[in-house]
């Protein structure tokens, strides 16, 4: 019972970590117990917790705005009729601790569709093995795993069968579908009604060849402070173009891609999309505070491009797709009256 609009936002909600003697760790506890140095099981939406490092890669506010604009533009599009909300495949890019896979999902579990039956699949793919781990044990407190006619799902209700899947591997391969590992196979060959991403906002100049990389100099922002932060910051695995290509080959004709990207980096993002045969139909920028000259980051709806594309680098009604500013906070430091409601949306208490 982890989703719902049940929650007591009255009561306390704390961060946990827990220590357990070291010859019970492997027999008798959870999985998503926080029982290694450092880490701590948190709060992420509604009741749902999400393992993270102490002064590691942790969710943040893009995650949070990605989530709400990808799982809400989802649902308006299948109350509007332009989607069929009976069957649900919904793939996340580059999904690291699974952050973003998770608060869509539970967005999708707790909205007006859950009085529909339906069936939802979705897969977080992710290369960092560390990270995998960290959202397999996530999901194990979100959603449980329960058997069905022999087949293994991460939850179910009387009109709902769900299947949340992390999957070890590289996104980029999932254009090729080439020597793939069968769970990468499987990835591939589906089409997704919605596909969301949060690539590394920071460049990288490479040096060398593709056999061997002799160097490799970070061309925005700064030097990571952990190992762990280090590819969710900057792109070794490629950035917004590589997300534009890969959700294109993957979008079915009529679904959703929803990516979050630097500000500074807006080009890239239409010029991503355009490559990519993607079409940018709304821009969310985000400001982090009331009177800061331009917006942190944005977060891009694309779909495939119709028989009606324009190319919108080079008219000037450009401006018709861009919404006004989500302002995160106001000059006195608190939440804005616009973000506290993307926070009701997703069930965390506004304090």
């Amino acid at each position: 019972q982890a989703n719902g609009h049940d929650d007591d936002y009255d009561s306390k909600r704390h961060d946990v970590s827990a220590t357990i003697a070291k010859g019970l760790q492997e027999q008798n506890c959870p999985p998503w117990l926080p029982i290694n140095s450092g880490e701590q099981l948190c709060n992420l939406v509604g009741r749902w917790r999400i393992l993270q490092r102490v002064g590691s890669h942790r969710w943040t506010t893009d995650d949070l705005v990605t989530a709400y604009v990808a799982a809400s533009t989802f649902i308006s599009s299948n109350n509007t009729g332009e989607g069929d909300s009976s069957n649900i495949r919904y793939l996340d890019l580059g999904t690291g601790n699974a952050s973003v896979l998770q608060m869509t999902t539970w967005y999708l579990l707790s909205s007006e569709l859950r009085n529909h039956p339906y069936h939802i699949e979705a897969y977080g793919v992710e290369a960092r093995t560390e990270a995998v781990g960290f959202a397999r044990r996530s999901l194990s407190f979100n959603l449980g795993t329960i058997e069905t006619n022999g087949k293994k799902y991460t939850g179910s209700s009387e009109s709902i069968t769900h299947n949340v899947a992390i999957v070890n591997g590289d996104f980029r391969d999932l254009i090729h579908s080439k020597d793939l590992s069968d769970p990468m196979q499987q990835v591939a060959s589906e089409r997704y009604d919605l596909i969301t991403g949060t690539p590394p906002y920071f460049r990288i100049d490479f040096s060398g060849s593709d056999e061997k990389i002799t160097e490799a100099v970070i061309n925005q922002g700064g030097m990571p402070t952990s190992m762990q932060s280090a590819p969710a910051r900057c792109e070794f695995r490629g950035g917004i173009e590589a997300y534009c290509q890969a959700a294109a080959a993957m979008l079915q004709p009529e679904g959703v891609f929803v990516v979050c990207e630097n500000w500074l980096n807006d080009k890239r993002a239409y010029n991503g999309a355009k490559i990519a045969g993607l079409d940018i139909v709304s821009v969310w920028p985000v400001m982090g505070r009331v009177g800061k000259p331009e917006p942190l980051f944005a977060v891009y709806v694309m779909r495939k491009q119709s028989e009606s594309y324009q190319d919108i680098t080079d008219v000037q009604n450009k401006d018709k797709i861009v919404r006004d500013p989500l302002i995160v906070r106001g000059e006195d430091g608190k939440w804005t009256e616009q973000y506290a409601e993307v926070m009701k949306a997703m069930s965390i208490p506004v304090v």
